[in-house]
This record gives structure tokens, sequence and C-alpha cells, in this order.
């Protein structure tokens, strides 16, 4: 729930005060509530600190889209989403690969601090790295815009001209809701790249679940209620194989999509992954065994990530810079409320039938399948020869 408001509320905040200043705080604020967390007496602090890190994450992870792509040429604009959804995958296997080797023998407290260690020099290249010249230049300062492009100049060996001349375009509110949700063409993009970032995240998020549940209902020999885990339990090998398998699909999905985006542009690939991602679950319905199970989900994993991946990549295009993260915000924020829901109705669907999860999945591909087509147009940089 605070990932979500982070998500919403620093998504705005970006728009108005400067990506790089909003991400710099969160970060020292994602410092500050990992060692809150570790050295917390009492469940109740453990909680208000680990509240804070969601709001800090769901902040920071739609706002380093935002400030990868508003660095790039025409190009490469589909480069900063890649990365930072590859570094999220990859990320989430590392820590649950910590947990299975390291968590027994540290502890939960230790554990807190070590995985938050690669954030100490994250904050540090922020404070050192320039604010977006879009943003400056949207907010009506040129010569700090300039500064910024000479700076990211330097650092990669790109020579400028001597004399560079910045169009600052002023005029409309910086970070308005209204004006992502008010006029059609930003408010269609916004609702139909929600709704599908919903459906996708939930997808991603259920298949966690889902997948354990129903190895567990077949080799106990259950056919409905499952034996409840200890949920403070270890990884176990059959936990890592699956987060292995799953983590492995994402990254093949990720590094697909970028060369996939480029030549084909978004709509294509989006419109067909939607719907090979529906003839995956229906083949899952059809059959319903382990084997088949597994190999299909590994398929649907690699689909579901060049879904997302595309969804990013989309997210920065169709929205002018003075609204772009307040707009990434809303879909992220969709998306973290995709991942409760998702997992919640694995849950609650399980103890009525595995078909009632496969056929619940069906029904969530289709309605991200649809979106995907009532997307009438290309996004603006596939559009535009140059930006």
């Amino acid at each position: 729930m605070l990932s979500t408001t982070g998500a919403l509320v620093c998504g705005k905040l970006a728009d108005i005060y400067g990506r790089r200043r909003v991400m710099s705080i969160t970060t020292f604020i994602l410092i500050l509530a990992a060692i809150g967390a570790a050295t917390a007496y009492n469940q109740y602090i453990f909680l208000a600190w680990r509240s804070i890190a969601g709001a800090c994450i769901g902040a920071n992870f739609a706002t380093v889209i935002v400030y990868s792509t508003e660095f790039s040429s025409h190009e490469y604009k589909s480069v900063g989403p890649t990365i930072a959804l590859l570094g999220s995958y990859t990320s989430i296997f590392a820590v649950n690969l910590m947990g299975y080797f390291f968590l027994n023998w540290l502890g939960w407290r230790w554990m807190i601090i070590i995985i938050t260690i690669p954030v100490v020099p994250a904050f540090i290249l922020l404070i050192t790295m320039p604010e977006s010249p879009r943003y400056l230049c949207v907010s009506g300062n040129s010569k700090e815009a300039v500064a910024a492009v000479r700076t990211m100049a330097r650092l990669n060996n790109v020579e400028l001209p001597d004399e560079l001349s910045v169009f600052c375009h002023q005029g409309a509110e910086l970070g308005s809701f209204k004006s992502v949700i008010g006029p059609m063409e930003y408010r269609k993009p916004c609702l139909l790249l929600s709704i599908m970032y919903f459906a996708n995240i939930f997808i991603e998020t259920a298949l966690l679940v889902f997948l354990p549940l129903a190895f567990i209902s077949d080799f106990c020999g259950h056919h409905g209620a499952v034996p409840v885990r200890d949920r403070c339990a270890p990884l176990t090998q059959d936990d890592l194989l699956e987060l292995s398998i799953s983590a492995s699909g994402a990254i093949v999905g990720c590094a697909l999509t970028y060369p996939i985006a480029m030549s084909f542009g978004r709509l294509k690939p989006l419109r067909a992954s939607n719907a090979v991602q529906i003839f995956c679950f229906t083949l899952m319905f059809i059959c319903v065994s382990n084997l088949y199970l597994f190999g299909i989900a590994c398929a649907i994993k690699v689909i579901n990530a060049i879904v997302c991946m595309v969804i990013w990549i989309m997210v920065p295009e169709c929205f002018p810079t003075r609204i772009r993260n307040t707009a990434t915000g809303i879909v992220n924020s969709n998306g973290i409320i995709g991942a409760v829901v998702g997992t919640t109705m694995v849950y609650l669907l399980f103890y009525v039938s595995t078909i009632a999860v496969i056929c619940s999945f069906i029904v969530i591909a289709c309605i991200s399948c649809i979106c995907s087509f009532v997307f009438d147009k290309e996004t603006n940089n596939v559009q535009l020869s140059d930006t």
C-alpha cells in the first residue's frame, strides 16, 4: 500500500521539483529505513520502517525509468527501461539466492543491512549526476539544461558545439494529475497502460505463488486445500529452482525486447505478446499436469517480461516532460495493486480448484490483449524520425 502511495505522490513531486532531487531524497531515506528496520526492537517499529522503505521503492522505480530516458537520444530511448527492468528481475533472484545460503547463518538483521549495501553507491552516483535536461527545459532553467547536457557529453566522451542553445517551453502546470487524466490524448494511453500493467504484474506475481501451490497439491495428494507452509521457513531447493527459472525467463524476455522494439515498434510486439500469453494459458488449461504446467509457465515468464518491458518503453514516450513522471507513477501504482490482487486471488481460488486459477489468468490476459488493440496509434517516439 505504501509503495502505491509513494509511486503516486513522488511521481508528481518529481515533475515539480526534479527527478534527481526526489530520487536522491528517497534513496537516502531508504538507507535510513534499512538501518531502522535492522535495529528495530519490536515488530511495530520494524513494520513502520519497512513501510517507509516500501514508499521509497515505489517512488524510485518509476522515476528512474523516466530519468534514464530523458538523457537518451531518439534511437536509444528504450535502453534505459531495459536496463532498469533487467536490474529489477536480476536483483529479486539475487536477494532470494542470498537468503537461501546466508539467512540462517547471518540472521535477518544482517541480511537487511547486506541487501541495502547497493543503495549506498546508488545514492552517491545520484547526487553527483546532473538533473534531467528535459525537466530543466520545461521548468525554465535553460542554463542548467545546457550544463546538464555538457556534463553527460563529457562523461560519454562526446564533443558538443561551443555554442549550444536549448529551447525551453513553459506555460503548462508541472506534475498535474488533471493534465494526465483530463485531455483524451493523455487519459486514454494512461488508462490502457495502467490496465495492461495491472494485468501483467497480476500474472507475474500470481504465477510465482501458483506454481509452488500446484506442485505441493499434486505431490501431497491434495486437491484443493493445501497444507500451509511456515512462511518464516527458509527457501527450499524447489523454491530456488522456480525462482531461477522465473528470473531467467524474465531476463531473456527483457533481452529480447530491445531489438524487437527497435525493429517492429511498440504496438506490434505488445499485441503479439499478449495474444501468445492467452494461447499459453489456454494450453495450461488443457494440460493440467506438473510437467506441462512448469514448461508453459517458463514460456509465459518470457512473454510476460516482454509485455512489461514494452509497457515501460511506451510510458515515457506517451506523455510530455511536464507530466511524464506523474503518469509513470500512476501506471506503476496500478502494477503494485495488481501484485497484491494477483497473489491474494490465487490463494483464494486455489482452494476452489486449480482450473479456477488458470481461468482467472486467461481472463486477465484477455483484458490486457484487448487494451493493446484499443491502443490505436504508435508512441510519438516511433512516429518522429528525430526528437
